[in-house]
């Protein structure tokens, strides 16, 4: 399958059951944080999916914060990602996850979607911009833009997720003075 058919998929799959999520393959990130990242990671590529070792924190430097790695276990319905890693600005907005599985972090109804997404990551062997817009009960409405990439591990599967993530407040309901 083609990236365009993966994320058109993603997208079809965001529809039918209103996720809050697009993506995109051209990579035109609005967030210059997120262009330095898709830079490390092509240069780390090399043209093919780099490996997870590649990414220390030295190379990360100033946008470690924002930065998740997840890594698949399991296939098809018992499949689950875990958090390798997540970034201080991360645990700032949802609380500490590292070590924790994705499940036990998002709300059932919304965990097809991030599965989906993540799948379609490591399915389409590059990086995708997702564009997601959600509620934290403690901060209201929130835009994300999203930069997930795949990962080798150490075996050199392919079953691991670069991510980082930056998000602002959304407005999302009308000024009540206008």
């Amino acid at each position: 399958m083609t990236v365009s058919e993966i994320i058109a998929r993603l997208d079809a799959l965001a529809e039918k059951h209103k996720w809050p999520t697009q993506c995109d393959a051209d990579l035109v990130f609005d967030r210059p944080e997120l262009r330095a990242l898709l830079g490390i990671w092509r240069t780390k590529a090399g043209g093919g999916v780099p490996p997870r070792s590649a990414f220390d924190i030295r190379t990360l430097k100033s946008l470690a914060s924002h930065v998740f790695i997840l890594e698949r276990a399991g296939t098809g319905e018992a499949r689950r990602y875990q958090f390798r890693l997540f970034g201080s600005a991360h645990l700032q907005l949802f609380g500490e996850h590292t070590g924790r599985y994705l499940d036990e972090m998002v709300t059932p109804e919304m965990l097809s979607s991030w599965l989906a997404i993540y799948d379609g990551v490591l399915e389409a062997r590059q990086p995708l911009r997702i564009v997601t817009h959600f509620h934290l009960p403690s901060l209201g409405f929130l835009n994300g833009e999203m930069l997930a990439a795949p990962m080798t591990d150490d075996t050199g599967g392919e079953q691991m997720i670069l991510g980082s993530t930056y998000v602002s407040p959304a407005n999302v309901l009308p000024s009540p003075i206008e």
